[in-house]
Parts: structure tokens; C-alpha cells; sequence
């Protein structure tokens, strides 16, 4: 812009010196430059609609501490030469670092590769972008929106939990339930003939071969096999920032919990109130395990119901043959009545405190802790800075 209003103050010199001294050189000069500033106008406008820009992410599905790649294409596509070409990016992404400038051969092209470590769980644009060109002596610049955008969803951390384990002996009802069912549970009941449209993975292979025809494992339903995660996300109850925070070691616990059980084939739901209800029902397989941390990766503690409503408003769902795991900051002793209530009614119950004094906040864990051990109700003590795999694998013992 600078330049444009240095060349009409020339023009406006040259015209005004033509005019007084009769010149005509410096009329035709003055026409001359007038030319190359409609040309250069033109240049500018016309490059700017030549321009391609093409952005094509590596995956569309990334965890946290993973990092997301996005390869970029521009491509001229005129037979001119773009002295220079900007890229100016409007992702959401932190630290997604896409900001290029370049120049351009005639029908020449560039491609880099933007790589970007994913810091926080949640859901992401990669674009619009804007590409800016001008003409060769930066008298005009013109832009131009590409409207391209890929959404990215970020799932939370997981860690490892291989001691993490239901008790067996809390609640009574161990026996597997006289009932088959379709889907492989850790109960097996018996063999009987292969029927059409028994899966493979239920193939008996050693009576196969004693019996010379196939045999298929038949299941039970196993007194355990809801296990329904319940995670706190009362903001009135957080504590840190960030990833220093409840809220996110809240939602890594529950992430690597779900995944911990569905690795082993049992069923898993999740309940959380934020600022709606979340519920999603016990199901086996990886789709659940995707479902869950989809969940997981856009819910925000910014809820105004206490853990114990909640449970007190759920609790239908959970069944004598559900396993509830309460993930909670909260010090009040109001939910961990709750649980005590639900395990009178034959319900598995267990209780992830996350003690929320070494996150900056108020209150005193450890008495929650007691109000559990004294109800006979297993619980785990995470303190910030604390690593997850070697918490989660021995309850706390009073």
C-alpha cells in the first residue's frame, strides 16, 4: 500500500513537472508508470483466483501427547511467476504452525509437511486459510479465503493400568448367571455343535478335532460384566489448570480404566452431568472403546450437579450385576453414601479419589477415604504429579 501511494505521488510529480516545463518525455513517462500500475493491479487481482491451495491431514483421530501431521500443496497455476505468495492459517489447534511465505515459478508448486504435538483433549478445525499474492514490485496484495476445513478430535491421555482390578470377593453373587449369551464372556459354560453364523473366535479347535466336526464355546452372563463409569465433573469441586487439574486426571483415569476392561472383553459404560447428560450404555469391542473417548474428549467439568445426585438419579441403570467406579475430586460424603447404599444392594462399588489439596485445592481426602474403607468400599488416592499405573493397582487401606 505503501508502495502504490509513493508511485501515484511520482505520477502526480511528473505530471505536474510535464506540465509546467511542456515535456513531453515526461508525459509519456507518466503514462508510462500509470500503465505498469494498472498492470501490476491487475497482476495482483487476477494471480490471487490462480492460486491453489490444497491441505490433506494424515488422520482425523489423535490422542494426546501424539502429533498430528497435515501435508500442504500450492500450486500456480497461471503461466506467470508469483514473486510471492503468503499462507495465513485460522486452525484452532494449538501451536499449529502453518504460516508460510514463498514464491512461485509459473505453473509451479510447493508442499511441506506441518507437524503439531496434540497438548489437550478436545475438538479442533484445521482451517480456513487465507493465501496472499501481489504483483512483482508490492504495489498491490490481494487475499483469498479457502473455505477447506477437516474437523480433528482429540482423545485424552491413556495409561497402562495392568493391576487395575475389580475385587472379587466385595459383594456376593460371584457364580456366573445359567444364562448363555452370544457375545464371549470369562464365563464359559459348555461346548455344542457349530450352528452358522458363530463366530470363529468361539471354535472349539481340541473337541473340534476329538468330535471331527466343529465345536463352538458357549457363555454365560457374567455377574460383572457391566462395569459403569461414573465421572465427576461438578466444576464447583476442580481444582488446578490445565492439565495440572482434576478435570484432566479425572478424564485420563476414566479413559484408561475403560480401556483397561474393554481389552479384556467386558462391557463398559459412562455417566457424567456437565453441562448435559452423558450417558453411554455398557457395550464390548472397540467401537465402544471409541465411543467413550469421543466422549471424553469434548466433555468440560463445567456441571452444577453434585456426585451424588447423579448417582442417586442413574442408579436404575445400575443393576446387581454392575460394577460402579466413581472418578471424583469431591470431598463431600454425601456420594460416598451413595455407594455405600448401592453395595447394600448387591452392587460392586469403587471409589478413584482424587485428592484435590495437591492440585491447589481445599478439603481433606483422606477422610473421604476412611468414610469408604469403613463402608467396605475399595478406593484409590491420586495426587497430582503421581504416576497412574502405580496408583491404580492397590486400593488404599485404612
Amino acid at each position: 500500500m505503501i508502495s502504490l501511494v509513493r508511485a501515484i505521488a511520482v505520477i502526480l510529480v511528473v505530471l505536474l513537472t510535464a506540465s509546467i516545463s511542456g515535456l513531453s518525455f515526461l508525459y509519456n513517462f507518466a503514462f508510462a508508470i500509470i500503465a505498469i500500475v494498472v498492470l501490476c493491479s491487475v497482476w495482483a487481482g487476477l494471480g490471487v483466483h490462480w492460486m491453489q491451495v490444497k491441505r490433506s491431514p494424515r488422520a482425523l483421530r489423535a490422542q494426546v501427547g501424539e502429533t498430528v501431521q497435515e501435508v500442504f500443496l500450492v500450486r500456480n497455476t497461471s503461466l506467470l511467476p508469483r514473486p510471492w505468495v503468503a499462507i495465513q492459517d485460522r486452525s484452532t489447534l494449538p501451536n499449529h504452525r502453518v504460516d508460510r511465505a514463498f514464491t512461485l515459478a509459473p505453473v509451479g508448486s510447493i508442499k511441506w509437511t506441518v507437524e503439531t504435538v496434540c497438548n489437550r483433549r478436545g475438538k479442533y478445525v484445521l482451517g480456513p486459510c487465507s493465501v496472499l499474492t501481489g504483483d512483482p514490485f508490492g504495489l498491490f496484495s490481494r487475499s483469498r479465503l479457502v473455505r477447506e476445513e477437516h474437523v480433528l478430535l482429540v482423545y485424552p491421555a491413556m495409561v497402562d493400568l495392568p493391576r487395575f482390578e475389580i475385587p472379587v470377593g466385595q459383594s456376593s453373587g460371584s457364580r456366573a448367571f445359567p444364562q448363555t449369551v452370544q457375545h464371549v464372556t470369562p464365563a464359559a459354560s459348555g461346548i455344542r455343535d457349530y450352528v452358522p453364523g458363530d463366530s470363529i473366535n468361539r471354535i472349539h479347535w481340541l473337541s473340534t478335532a476329538r468330535h471331527n466336526r466343529l465345536m463352538t464355546k458357549e457363555f454365560e452372563l457374567d455377574p460383572t460384566s457391566d462395569i459403569w463409569i461414573v465421572l465427576d465433573v461438578e466444576r464447583g469441586v476442580q481444582a488446578g489448570i490445565g492439565n495440572e487439574s482434576t478435570e484432566e486426571y479425572g478424564v485420563t483415569v476414566a479413559a484408561s480404566i475403560a480401556k483397561r476392561f474393554l481389552s479384556k472383553n467386558r462391557a463398559v459404560g459412562l455417566v457424567a452431568r456437565g453441562i448435559r447428560r452423558e450417558v453411554i450404555h455398557p457395550d464390548r469391542g472397540i467401537r465402544q472403546l471409541s465411543r467413550i473417548l469421543e466422549s471424553l474428549a469434548l466433555i468440560r467439568a463445567e456441571g452444577k450437579v453434585p456426585l451424588a445426585e447423579v448417582i442417586a438419579a442413574e442408579q436404575v441403570m445400575f443393576t446387581a450385576n454392575a460394577t460402579v467406579i466413581a472418578v471424583t475430586p469431591s470431598t463431600d460424603e454425601l456420594w460416598a453414601s451413595s455407594l455405600r447404599e448401592m453395595a447394600q444392594r448387591k452392587v460392586r462399588t469403587i471409589a478413584v479419589v482424587l485428592e484435590g489439596k495437591t492440585f491447589g485445592g481445599q478439603g481433606n481426602s483422606m477422610l473421604i477415604v476412611g468414610v469408604l474403607a469403613a463402608a467396605g468400599i475399595p478406593s484409590y488416592l491420586v495426587k497430582r504429579g503421581e504416576p497412574l499405573g502405580d496408583v491404580l493397582q492397590e486400593p488404599e487401606r485404612r
